[in-house]
């Protein structure tokens, strides 16, 4: 099987709700109008397939194009968000001797290429490429916010590649990256319909254990997703693979309507 296959299957649940969000998150952007923009590529490195070595990097993001500041701001961030996830692949001495590996993406490819290299002298018969794909779009924009998805997906050896999906809020005056929590008016209330609609998604009753069910928790309790974002139809909460159960449950995710979430969330500091 290839390695588009494997993460296909790794990620696929995933790949069909953001092909379904598309849509709508397109007609959200152009009523809004808040920002104009465009989908940048870029791609370093290549895999020799025929030989089953090498190392790549695919950064596929939409960006605002428009010269204001808070466009301006977004494309700074997006930025750093992309050179932080590939020199997490890095040793930290490495980073640190690439001039540029901290602002510039080619840079930190360069770092990723040569940790690579290093494996490949250690471990010559070692087969497979090394892969990171970042993919961003929007999810939803208001004359307010601007919500991001950023799904990443990589392959560096082992038993199968990983991918996560992280959600980031923008403030459309500014560019100004918010945190999720800064629209919950009750957490604690908005923590109690997470666990009920995660049992009824998992088809859990109250009084089950889910520790015991197989589910991992914090400190034996129910918790929030580390991702959660507004979207036109509610907020969509999203458990990684590995955050709350085993890799091969894959992603955990639903939305809670709007109209349930009166007093929880505070809907008008987003729309």
């Amino acid at each position: 099987m290839g390695l588009r296959q494997i993460a296909a299957l790794a990620v696929g649940v995933m790949s069909v709700w953001a092909c379904n969000q598309s849509g709508s998150k397109e007609d959200a952007s152009s009523k809004a109008g808040v920002f104009a923009g465009g989908v940048k590529k870029e791609e370093f490195g290549g895999c020799d397939t025929a030989l089953n070595k090498g190392v790549t990097v695919q950064v596929t993001l939409w960006t605002p194009s428009d010269s204001s500041e808070a466009a301006g701001n977004i494309r700074k961030i997006l930025t750093e968000k992309t050179v932080t996830r590939l020199n997490s692949y890095g040793d930290p001495a490495s980073v640190d001797a690439r001039a540029g590996s901290i602002t510039s993406p080619k840079a930190a490819f360069d770092v990723f290429e040569k940790n690579y290299n290093d494996f490949k002298k250690d471990f010559p018969d070692a087969p497979g490429c090394w892969e990171v794909e970042l993919h961003g779009d929007t999810v939803m924009t208001t004359p307010k916010m601007l919500f991001y998805q950023l799904d990443h997906y990589s392959f560096t050896g082992g038993a199968h590649p990983n991918s996560f999906t992280s959600y980031h809020a923008f403030d459309a005056k500014t560019g100004k990256e918010v945190e999720m929590k800064s629209f919950v008016a009750d957490s604690v209330a908005l923590l109690s319909l997470v666990e009920k609609k995660f049992r009824e998604l998992e088809k859990l009753t109250p009084e089950v254990d889910l520790e015991d069910a197989g589910y991992f928790l914090a400190n034996h309790k129910f918790f929030m997703p580390a991702n959660y974002v507004f979207t036109p139809e509610g907020v969509l909460f999203y458990y990684n693979p590995y955050e709350i159960a085993a890799y091969a449950r894959g992603a955990i995710d639903f939305t809670i309507p709007y109209d349930e979430l009166k007093g929880i969330v505070r809907k008008e500091a987003v729309f």
